[in-house]
């Protein structure tokens, strides 16, 4: 019985890793992301991949720089960034928070990449207008 129970835990073991290919691995890109000409001092960087069996990736961006581990392929791109208002605040007092980045580069966007082993460095210039 102990010898059954290893060989299927062994199979299981084998499995899953031939399901786990080259194909599947994430590849780590990197590139600045800057608007109307300057780094984006924080916000995150959303990819999406075209192929629907898998999930999006996410970054943060720091000082106008990311760096992200995606599948390989074509995956839309979404950019985020909130500030707050000066002078305003939300119902319960605190600061008033905004999503500064327009909707054509996060909800909207049609922006996409080919992200490949060659090519490892995505920069994205966004325009507030």
């Amino acid at each position: 019985m102990h010898y059954k129970i290893q060989w299927a835990a062994a199979l299981m073991l084998v499995l899953a890793a031939a399901s786990c290919s080259r194909e599947n691995a994430l590849v780590t890109i990197k590139g600045n992301v800057t608007l109307d000409g300057a780094a984006l001092p924080e916000g995150d960087i959303l990819f999406t991949p075209a192929d629907p069996q898998f999930g999006a990736e996410a970054a943060k961006i720091t000082g106008g720089v990311y760096q992200a581990s995606v599948r390989p392929g074509k995956s839309k791109v979404q950019i985020r960034a909130t500030r707050p208002v000066p002078g305003k605040k939300g119902p319960m007092g605190e600061p008033l928070i905004e999503d500064y980045i327009p909707a054509k580069d996060n909800d909207q966007s049609n922006d996409s990449i080919d992200v490949s082993a060659s090519k490892l460095k995505h920069d994205f210039e966004l325009h507030s207008k």
